[in-house]
């Protein structure tokens, strides 16, 4: 018994862990020097000895034209995923035994069995050294028996015939456990089991032996016997391949039969298509097995497949070049492709390796409507065979099985349900919504209902819910949060889920405004109640747009974009539901314009900043200044920020705006304390970019590069912003005061939580809103509010900054406060960077003398 040991490179369900590829080279160089060792061993002391008998001689190479004939028709026996040769070649072994000395016996095996790995079979190198090691040490062993046990008289007896049987067993002992191990190697594990049912397997070569003891008696009788043994030894050669081909035949009809029971008893359809492959798979003992189903157009509907790992994977991506055409010359041309080991089609050559297989064979599957897909086979186990003519009928006659079942079944049915529902909520998705979305605005525009509205709603914090509970928590959130939309919606609508933590609603006879709104809180109101995750409550929240149809739009993409829109301005607003408003509309001409034209301008670094100094009460000492962007459009002149910030928060250049505005502010700083001025700048950062998780590199990475310290940087954020989601943003805070910038809250007292969540924001500033600033000379009210946020800093320990101080009347008033910094016209106006200095020292040789900078109040900050 030969081993032919072919390693696939996929691991054995069966085999918890493997060996990585070194480690297994490592194995099987231990076991190469063991049986070499073992050659050495019992091979060295007779390696002199002359023939048992002299009445024929056999050179050397009639007995490897022998072991070539006996190793070249052979039974190929599947072992797991690995290929076990069974061959006669005990027949010239015993020959060899008895009429020939041990070193031409020797060289004879190892050069037929050599030729014969590398011309008819092709083995790779590792297995061809194994191989030959393999042989080496089993033929010394059966050499070594041989002459122990057979007596030394040259002549034939019964001591001589047991002697051949001992030495033939004890040689495939050895080639059994070696096989076994090996297997054992590649499996990644010893299988002591597997290795003592390998090693038992040895009553096939008593076959052979009997034989070859036949062949001797005759010859010692008579050599003119010769020619009979030749033909009698053809014969058997044939016969035995013969065996061995209707053997593989009847195991195969053996596993047509259980793969026939087993689909006709599957009633899901996973069930199906996982039995279908995995015998499809087993009956050409090949690695992976994959259907592609297709549409009656050609396109791609779905493609499942089971790999190694016995998983079944499921894709609607669309087809690559190379699938295209082995769909196209299965499903156009109605034929099948085999793709054997070493084609020279160039096309197959391209699919093979682009699909990662070495061999392949791809059929048509057929179902109630014709061809519906195609079943493709890759990767035949082990390195001596490869797909045949004969796998082509085989896997024939499975995708008829199968085309039964598909037509027997609803696997089309349930195929195309789970096209257009999500896999994980069982919610409609983003295709078959757009197909109710036209349903209901085509019942709008030929009058049969009032109106529609569609929603879009995303969850606030799903990320955090992921990032620390795991994505399998957050996947149960998204389970829990479509079943509550769904019995909060009731008959109202339909609920789908367009992707990730983002779902949709969409209502059919909303016939105004006022009643989406009432579901839309609805809606909200269902995600109020916690969810318990991993045993921990997790609070939840959504924002949501609505758009309403015809008011908004009349076509499906059109009003999910405006709806869409919505739900980003409630997401970057303190309020959780919005209506669409054309305000809204990214493709708005103007707001078009200048989200092309901006890119443009921070590619070009058309920007500009200004900065607007700030001075302490106290001693009228200018300390610092706020960075202020300004940007000058070539057609359309000065545009606001508040038109610009927003339209870049929409366009996805926020974080390159902030960036070149910290850029330009930190060398402005720079080049000041080079002069000799050692003043602090602060910039505004927008809700956006505290969910950016790259800032805080950025900004380290900036201060480093201008030489600026972190404390001369101060980074102003709004309520609303850190509102937005306040976990990640008092977190980032954190980060930034560990890297030691200065962190102000901005337009202080117009939010609703200010008190709260002052006292965990790591922050030593605060600026009081300029409305409360202005309206100081207008009543007590707006004094009691200024008051009372200078003495909550005071006793908190922050600097408060009152911006908008536009006469002396009110710096007083702020002075008698006690209020500690001021910044507007009555100090400065918002000056270009390169300006600051000069008026510095112009400043500083009239100390008694306000200046305000005459400026267009269109460019007021």
């Amino acid at each position: 018994m030969d081993g032919d040991h072919g390693h696939t490179g996929a691991q054995d369900d069966r085999t918890p862990r493997r060996l990585g590829r070194t480690g297994r080279l490592l194995c099987v160089a231990v076991l190469v020097a063991v049986l070499l060792a073992i050659a050495l061993a019992v091979g060295i002391p007779g390696r002199d000895d002359p023939a048992l008998l002299d009445q024929v001689h056999l050179p050397w190479w009639v007995l490897a034209l022998a072991f070539i004939a006996t190793e070249t028709f052979v039974l190929n026996v599947q072992v797991r995923r690995e290929t076990q040769t069974i061959s006669l070649s005990e027949i010239p072994l015993v020959l060899g035994l008895f009429f020939a000395a041990p070193l031409p016996l020797l060289l004879a095996r190892v050069v037929a069995n050599a030729a014969v790995m590398v011309v008819v079979r092709r083995s790779p190198p590792v297995k061809m050294v194994f191989n030959v090691a393999l042989l080496i040490g089993s033929t010394c062993v059966a050499i070594s028996v041989f002459s122990a046990l057979a007596p030394s008289t040259g002549e034939l007896t019964a001591s001589s015939w047991l002697a051949a049987y001992a030495a033939a067993l004890l040689a495939d002992v050895l080639c059994a456990l070696a096989i076994g191990a090996m297997i054992a190697v590649h499996d990644g594990g010893v299988n002591v089991r597997g290795l003592l049912t390998e090693a038992g397997s040895v009553l096939v070569p008593a076959l052979g032996v009997t034989i070859g003891l036949l062949a001797v008696t005759s010859l010692v009788a008579s050599t003119s016997s010769a020619w009979l043994l030749v033909a009698l030894g053809a014969g058997l050669l044939v016969g035995f391949r013969a065996y061995a081909s209707l053997a593989e035949r009847h195991l195969n009809l053996e596993r047509l039969y259980r793969f026939s029971q087993a689909v006709s008893s599957t009633p899901g359809t996973d069930e199906l298509m996982g039995n279908v492959l995995t015998e499809a798979r087993e009956i050409l003992r090949a690695e992976h097995a994959t259907v592609v189903f297709v549409a009656s157009d050609g396109g791609l509907v779905a493609r499942i497949g089971l790999g190694a790992t016995g998983r079944l994977t499921r894709s609607e991506a669309p087809p690559s070049e190379q699938d295209a055409w082995m769909i196209r010359e299965v499903v156009d041309g109605g034929g099948t492709l085999l793709m054997p080991r070493g084609t020279r089609d160039p096309r197959m050559r391209e699919w093979l390796e682009a699909a990662g297989v070495r061999d392949a064979v791809a059929v048509p599957l057929t179902g109630g409507a014709g061809i519906v897909g195609v079943l493709v086979v890759a990767d035949r186990w082990g390195d001596v065979k490869t797909f045949e003519p004969d796998d082509v009928l085989l896997l024939e006659t499975v995708t008829n099985h199968a085309g039964v079942a598909l037509r027997n079944g609803e696997l089309i049915g349930r195929l195309r349900h789970d096209a257009l529902h999500d896999a994980l909520t069982g919610l409609p998705n983003r295709t078959l919504l757009q197909r109710e979305l036209a349903a209901a605005l085509e019942a709008v525009a030929s009058g049969r209902s009032a109106g529609a509205a569609v929603m879009v709603l995303d969850l606030d914090g799903f990320k955090s819910v992921n990032d620390t509970l795991g994505h399998q928590q957050g996947d149960a959130l998204l389970v829990e949060v479509g079943a509550r939309l769904t019995a909060a919606l009731g008959r109202a609508g339909t609920v789908g889920r367009l992707s990730g933590d983002e779902f949709a609603v969409v209502l059919t006879g909303a016939d105004d405004e006022e009643a989406a709104v009432r579901v839309g809180r609805r809606v909200l109101r269902a995600l109020e109640h916690p969810v318990v995750l991993d045993g921990l409550e997790v609070v939840i929240g959504a924002s949501l747009g609505i758009a309403l149809a015809p008011a908004h739009g009349d076509d499906p993409a059109g009003l999910l974009k405006r709806a869409d829109l919505a739900m980003y301005d409630a997401k970057t607003s303190t309020r959780s539901l919005r209506v669409y408003e054309a305000d809204l509309d990214a493709d708005h001409p103007r707001r078009l314009t200048l989200a092309s034209d901006l890119r443009t301008a921070l590619q070009q670094g058309d920007l500009q900043v200004h900065v607007q100094p700030q001075a302490r009460l106290d001693t009228d000492a200018v300390v610092g200044v706020e960075a202020l962007v300004r940007w000058e459009h070539p057609r359309l002149g000065w545009v606001s920020p508040d038109e610009f910030v927003p339209v870049a928060e929409r366009a996805g250049l926020i974080g390159a705006l902030t960036s070149q505005v910290l850029e330009i502010a930190l060398a402005a700083v720079a080049s000041w304390r080079a002069a000799g001025r050692d003043l602090g700048i602060a910039v505004n950062l927008s809700t956006r970019s505290l969910q950016d998780p790259d800032l805080v590199d950025e900004i380290a990475r900036l201060l480093r590069r201008h030489d600026v310290p972190a404390a001369r940087l101060t980074l102003e954020v709004t309520e609303s912003s850190v509102m937005g989601d306040p976990a990640r943003a008092v977190a980032l805070l954190h980060q930034l005061r560990d890297l030691g910038v200065r962190l102000s809250v901005d337009d202080f007292g117009t939010g609703y939580s200010s008190l709260s969540y002052l006292q965990r924001l790591p922050v030593q500033e605060v600026k009081i809103d300029r409305s409360f600033v202005a309206g100081l000379d207008r009543g007590t009210e707006n004094v009691a509010i200024v008051r009372a946020i200078v003495d909550l800093g005071r006793n908190l320990g922050l600097d408060v900054v009152a911006e908008g101080v536009e006469d002396q009347a009110t710096r007083d008033r702020l002075a008698a406060m006690d209020c500690d910094l001021l910044q507007g016209w009555h100090l400065a106006r918002a000056m270009p960077v390169e300006e600051l200095l000069p008026w510095l020292t112009a400043r500083d040789q009239a100390p008694h003398r306000r200046t305000v900078r005459a400026v267009d109040s269109s460019r007021r900050a």
